[in-house]
């Protein structure tokens, strides 16, 4: 069984240094950055590529750093001229990094035709601004279900029925399932959700990249099904509940729920709650209407299943990055992102490959001693991407109209059938479900909440 060998970050980074010194001087250097896990991964390979024969005349070091990938964009905006020549960020922060000049578009034949070979047509869209693409999609993320197997079977957790059988067995109180977070990203997968036969949905988000009339849509009747269905299970006892004050991961250790919904970023967080031998791995379950949560075309008996976003990690080239750096860095990028890497960064760091190909039995066979743990991981966000979308935020204004403009606020409120401020219920009948998911679409393409008489007296209605 082959061993994957650990490099200390000084030793690889000390290696590195070594092998670039013939490079062209210590101030022609290209700088990195990528998430903290993957750093000595990403110092080891690119010593790797500089060591290749067909890249003797590279011309530049090259530095690799960690930074952490949900602040990065942040950073950048901040103080481009202090970031990297080449970062790491998620998909959703293109539009916004280009439109504040911090990219520079991919120009380099061959980089763009793997892109556009590799991927699927959702992440190769997501990486670009217009008809130009600007980002090189290297790692794949999804939400999915982790469970404690010491209350929940495998078979428990394929459906939310199963979760609340298992809760109630648990204990008096205990939850089936709670979430990450109440945004608009970690609680999305009754918005997502998709029917289970044919993986439809009426949901639009920004379709064509733009917020105009057409472009967004979440009055469907399976909407409504669904908030209807989201209110039942808030309000049932062995239902869904919202994040403790100590933590979704300590309401799992208390036995408040017995499973949670989240991504990769949360499963060492999970085990560390749970413990390694009861942690299960599935997809995000299904659930069937009943004549209560119906509505419209959504009829009883019809099952669903919870969707999520399926996102990428990519790499950007800095809009701030010398021009002089400019081919050697594409010339880099097209090396990191390739399918062979990406696999062995699944195998060494647990990064699920964007590439669209991608086979975790595959791996299993060239790389034997990759870990189980890894492959089920693989398998549930893979797994996944059937019901998923990819955040379809190019640009910062649709990013934020969606996320900062009180649209995910008003759904939480909308499910609590609860309103804090006003300290009364809301949201109870069918009509008011229609009114809120008119007033959130309103938010997703106006950046604003619409006043109760612009609300029109038919539901559904354009925007």
């Amino acid at each position: 069984m082959k061993k994957i060998k650990v490099f200390s970050t000084i030793a690889i980074f000390g290696a590195l240094l070594a092998s670039t010194a013939a490079c062209g001087g210590g101030s022609k250097k290209i700088t990195v950055w990528v998430g903290d896990e993957s750093l000595a991964f990403y110092q080891k390979v690119c010593q790797e590529f500089l060591a290749l024969e067909e890249n003797k005349d590279f011309g530049f070091q090259i530095e690799v750093k960690a930074q952490d990938t949900g602040a990065a964009a942040g950073v950048i905006t901040q103080d481009p001229s202090a970031a990297a020549d080449i970062y790491t960020v998620a998909h959703d922060n293109v539009g916004k990094l280009v439109a504040s000049k911090n990219a520079k578009p991919i120009t380099d034949a061959d980089l763009k035709a793997q892109v556009e070979a590799d991927n699927s047509e959702g992440f190769v869209n997501v990486s670009k601004v217009g008809d130009q693409l600007y980002a090189v999609p290297y790692i794949s993320q999804a939400l999915f279900l982790m469970y404690n197997k010491s209350k929940v079977s495998d078979e428990q957790a394929k459906t939310f029925e199963g979760l609340k059988a298992a809760a109630a067995a648990a204990g008096e109180g205990v939850k089936g399932w709670t979430v990450t977070g109440s945004d608009g990203f970690n609680f999305s997968y009754t918005l997502l959700a998709r029917k289970e036969s044919d993986k439809s949905s009426s949901l639009k988000i920004y379709e064509g990249g733009v917020k105009t009339t057409g472009s967004c849509w979440v009055q469907g009747d399976d909407e409504v099904a669904f908030v209807k269905w989201a209110q039942k299970m808030k309000e049932d006892p062995n239902g869904m509940m919202w994040a403790s004050s100590d933590g979704w991961n300590m309401d799992l250790a208390n036995n408040a729920a017995v499973a949670v919904i989240g991504g990769a970023w949360h499963y060492n967080a999970f085990v560390q709650s749970v413990g390694s031998e009861n942690a299960g791995l599935a997809l995000i379950p299904t659930f069937t209407l009943d004549e209560s949560t119906a509505f419209g075309t959504a009829t009883a008996g019809t099952t669903y299943r919870g969707g999520t976003f399926a996102d990428c990690k990519v790499f950007m080239i800095n809009g701030k990055s010398k021009s002089n750096k400019y081919v050697a860095e594409q010339k880099l990028l097209k090396f990191l992102s390739s399918a062979s890497i990406q696999d062995r960064s699944f195998v060494e760091c647990n990064n699920v490959p964007a590439y669209k190909a991608f086979s975790a039995e595959a791996v299993k066979q060239a790389y034997p001693e990759v870990a189980e743990q890894s492959l089920q991981l693989a398998a549930v966000q893979t797994g996944m991407s059937a019901y998923g979308m990819p955040q379809p935020f190019i640009t910062g204004v649709l990013n934020t109209y969606f996320y900062s403009k009180g649209a995910p606020d008003l759904y939480k409120v909308i499910v609590d059938k609860w309103d804090t401020s006003l300290k009364k219920a809301v949201y109870t009948t069918d009509a008011d479900i229609q009114k809120g998911l008119y007033s959130m679409q309103y938010i997703w393409q106006k950046g604003e909440t619409p006043k109760d008489s612009a609300i029109p007296a038919t539901l559904p209605a354009d925007i």
